[in-house]
């Protein structure tokens, strides 16, 4: 009968539509949303519905939005109806998602990727619902976006219809270099055994050195790829095979009486990262550092990047938590059943490449190596390690909210489709033509039906090619041209690494590949790493990075690596390069036009 629509701020910032409606006959949300969705597009649709019996109005006869209430949750109704879970399957996925996204909860018509969800949180909701025993793939959660319809598809483990994943056997013998470690050893030829990911933790008050040492040998004993060793064959080439997991996995360093406690560190992070040695086995390294008081302890742990990842970093976290956890109340370390062990994935990838199996995307790789512009250089084009420097910069928690939410739900993209659209307009100003960079994806595509990787530690970045063709004009369309351009990518990028380095020697597709020049950039979303930390757990806090992950000496594959991650609600994006090849100033351009490009998309979003 009446409605007026107008803002509202919540008290964390956050701009939304109320609409404020009088009606004849009652009206769901859900009546007025898909009425609404006929004429206008998703942001412009309110995302709350007051019902009142009148509206307020000024002596003149207009409406009065001052006088109109505020609006509660008692009274208003979310656009998208919060619905409690119906049944035992809709309430695991609701408590699973509403844990992976940091939310209060979840209802069953709630959006995966209008809440901030991402492919590498969608990886964390397969683990957590294989673990309640729940059959789940990342194809289900792309069509399946919401509660209600996953709930539909889903099956539960031991249904007569659902196929069992790969369990993996007890892992022994040799395993298949995967294409990035192929890469790895081409590009790192100087001090291969230098080359780790390390996080550094603030841990419990309480925490017991004896017991956490062996919760991090179980979590070796449980993850294969962590007790792997490395042997060379005389010509330069490498091997890979299981090994027993080493003894001294975990160093204690009292550092409660030195006089510089940043320095000290710094020197016990670089001690444990200068330990990693591929040929013993020696991949990972733990050191639990006391502090004076009145600070907590802390946890340094450096594992050769060889087999770690992003992702398979909140795994091994996760399962540390949980054996420290269960050790410490007197009980066995209990981890749960292993997903396809490293030996498997490996085996079956390379079996793919060499049968043909991905013959089909050689022209496709072929075309984007040829497409590759050069950037810029304020020096000669090349660096180490050691000459790294970082250039930061961070986004507040109400942009970033922005662009996790609101620019998906808007312009239903994806927030790497919205960060390679920003990326790549700055790298076009800045070169003069679109830009090829090298774009890391988490690599676990499910490409076998008989091997799941949900819970599965080991290295399986892909490395692939993608020019960043941004037009010019608004926001909108240059969204939809990289969300074009991402959606083209054949297997979302995993065919290129496995061609280039898995195909027979004389193959078409190693001839075209092989000696293809690497991108000069580098970019990596992370996604979001507020889920390692815990008020009541065994982590408390994610510290600033220690030491050296990298030897100083050896030379980098890319001029400029941009890493991005969400932590503490903020996008904070790293531009890593050496002064030599690109001064400071070029630098702080580019890292500035991009923080205010994504400033721009995001504003774009909330009008």
């Amino acid at each position: 009968h009446e409605t007026v629509v107008t803002t509202h701020q919540d008290t964390d910032g956050h701009r939304r539509l109320i609409a404020y409606t009088v009606t004849d006959t009652p009206l769901t949300p859900t009546d007025l949303r898909t009425h609404l969705a006929h004429t206008l597009p998703d942001y412009m649709i309110p995302a709350l519905f007051v019902p009142l019996d009148h509206l307020p109005h000024t002596p003149s006869g207009k409406v009065d939005r001052r006088a109109l209430p505020q609006p509660h949750t008692q009274t208003a109704q979310l656009a998208t109806s919060y619905e409690a879970p119906h049944d035992q399957t809709e309430e695991a996925l609701a408590a699973i998602w509403a844990e992976v996204l940091g939310m209060e909860k979840v209802g069953i018509h709630d959006n995966f990727f209008e809440l901030g969800g991402d492919s590498i949180l969608s990886i964390q909701v397969i683990s957590h619902a294989r673990q309640a025993g729940l059959r789940l793939t990342s194809k289900l959660m792309f069509v399946h976006q919401t509660v209600a319809e996953l709930a539909a598809a889903v099956r539960r483990a031991g249904d007569a219809t659902t196929a069992g994943p790969g369990e993996s056997p007890e892992a022994s013998g040799t395993v298949e270099l995967t294409p990035v470690q192929r890469w790895f050893f081409a590009e790192h030829t100087t001090s291969p055994d230098r080359y780790s990911m390390s996080v550094h933790l603030a841990l419990a008050p309480d925490t017991d050195p004896a017991v956490l040492e062996r919760a991090l040998e179980a979590v070796v004993d449980h993850h294969d790829a962590l007790r792997m060793r490395y042997t060379t064959d005389g010509a330069g080439g490498w091997g890979q095979e299981y090994g027993e997991r080493p003894d001294g996995l975990l160093v204690v360093r009292d550092l409660t009486a030195v006089d510089d406690t940043a320095q000290a560190l710094h020197d016990a992070a670089l001690a444990a990262q200068r330990s990693l040695d591929l040929r013993s086995g020696n991949l990972v390294r733990g050191v639990f550092l006391r502090m004076p008081d009145p600070a907590p302890p802390r946890l340094f742990l450096a594992v050769h990047h060889l087999v770690m990842d992003g992702v398979s970093w909140r795994i091994l976290l996760e399962d540390l938590a949980t054996a420290y956890r269960q050790l410490a109340a007197d009980l066995p370390a209990d981890l749960g059943a292993k997903s396809a062990s490293y030996q498997q994935w490996a085996r079956r990838l390379a079996e793919l490449v060499r049968s043909g199996g991905l013959d089909h995307e050689t022209a496709y790789w072929r075309k984007a190596v040829s497409a590759t512009v050069d950037i810029p250089c304020d020096g000669p084009a090349a660096s180490r390690y050691g000459e790294v420097v970082v250039e930061s910069s961070a986004l507040d928690r109400s942009v970033t909210e922005a662009l996790l939410q609101r620019v998906p739900a808007a312009f239903r993209t994806r927030i790497n489709d919205v960060l390679l659209a920003a990326l790549g307009r700055v790298l076009r100003d800045w070169a003069g033509a679109p830009v090829t960079i090298a774009l890391e994806g988490h690599g676990r595509e499910e490409l076998f039906d008989d091997v799941d990787l949900s819970r599965t530690v080991g290295w399986f970045t892909t490395i692939y090619p993608v020019a960043l063709d941004v037009p010019e004009g608004p926001w909108e369309a240059a969204l939809k041209a990289v969300r074009k351009t991402l959606r083209k990518l054949p297997g979302r990028g995993l065919g290129y690494g496995a061609l280039r380095y898995l195909s027979e020697p004389g193959s078409a597709a190693h001839t075209d590949l092989a000696a293809a020049p690497h991108p000069r950039i580098s970019f990596n979303y992370l996604g979001q790493w507020d889920g390692a930390a815990d008020d009541e757990g065994l982590f408390r806090d994610r510290l600033d990075g220690l030491g050296a992950d990298q030897a100083p000496d050896q030379e980098r594959p890319h001029l400029i690596d941009v890493v991005a991650a969400v932590s503490d609600g903020e996008l904070r994006v790293e531009w890593l390069y050496a002064p030599s090849v690109h001064a400071p100033a070029t630098v702080r351009r580019l890292a500035d036009a991009f923080s205010t490009a994504l400033r721009q998309i995001a504003a774009t979003a909330g009008n």
